[in-house]
C-alpha cells in the first residue's frame, strides 16, 4: 500500500515513536527514522501522508512518512544542526583521546591504560551500533544502564563516537547528561594522571572508590 493519509494520533518525541490513524481505519506504528527531515518536531493532530507495511510482528507501520504542511530542512540547515549537535561528544572523545596518547607518551608505563580503553571503546561502540539498528527495526533494546556501564568500563571513547557517528541518544537529555558525567569521570581520571595528582601506583585502588562510590 502506498500514499495513505492519517493522523499522528500519539506521539513520544523522549522516545521517538508514535502512532497513525490511518484514514483506511487502522492504526500504524511509526518510528522517528521514517518521518522526512522536517525543521520542527512531528505532533499530535498532524496530517501525515505514508506508506504502510507489516513488521517483523505482523504490526502495521508506517514508511516514508511525509507530515503536510512542514517545512523539510535544508541540507544547509541539517549540517548546522548536526554539527551542534554532536560538537562536544567529539571534543570530549578527542580529548580523552590526547589525554591517553600525552599520557603513554609521558610516561611508557602508563601503556597498560591503552589495551582497556582500546577494547573497552571498540566493544561499546559496537553495542551503539546494534542498538540504534534495533531501535530502526523495533527489536529488542540493549538498556540504558548497560550502555552507561559500558561508557564507565572504559568505553567513553567508543560511546561519544558511537553517538556522534550513528545520531543515537542524542536527543534524550537525561542520557546525555550521565553520558557527560561519565566522560567528565574519565577526563578527571585522566587529568589527573597527567598531572601527578594521582600516582600510576595508586590508580587500581582509585578506580575502585570510583565504581563503588567509596
Amino acid at each position: 500500500m502506498s500514499n495513505l493519509r492519517g493522523e499522528l494520533v500519539h506521539w513520544n518525541d523522549a522516545r521517538g515513536f508514535g502512532f497513525i490513524a490511518g484514514d483506511d481505519g487502522q492504526r500504524y506504528f511509526v518510528h522517528i527514522s521514517s518521518i522526512m527531515r522536517i525543521a520542527t518536531r512531528p505532533r499530535v493532530g498532524d496530517v501525515v501522508y505514508f506508506a504502510a507495511r507489516k513488521g517483523e510482528k505482523q504490526q502495521l507501520e508506517a514508511r516514508s512518512v511525509t507530515i503536510a504542511g512542514a517545512n523539510p530542512v535544508t541540507p544547509q540547515a541539517r549540517r548546522s544542526q548536526i554539527r551542534r549537535e554532536l560538537d562536544w561528544q567529539l571534543i570530549l572523545a578527542l580529548s580523552l583521546l590526547g589525554l591517553l596518547a600525552y599520557l603513554i607518551w609521558h610516561d611508557p608505563f602508563a601503556g597498560f591504560l591503552l589495551l582497556p580503553y582500546a577494547a573497552g571503546g571498540v566493544l561499546t561502540f559496537f553495542v551503539y551500533w546494534l542498538d540504534k539498528r534495533a531501535a530502526e527495526a523495533q527489536a529488542w533494546r540493549v538498556s540504558e544502564a548497560t550502555l552507561h556501564g559500558l561508557d564507565l568500563a572504559f568505553g567513553i571513547i567508543g560511546g561519544l563516537l558511537g553517538q556522534a557517528i550513528f545520531r543515537h541518544k542524542t536527543r534524550k537529555t537525561r542520557f546525555m547528561f550521565a553520558t557527560l558525567m561519565i566522560g567528565f569521570v574519565h577526563l578527571a581520571l585522566l587529568a589527573g594522571l597527567a598531572l601527578g595528582e594521582i600516582k600510576l601506583e595508586a590508580l587500581p585502588a582509585t578506580l575502585h572508590a570510583v565504581l563503588v562510590g567509596q
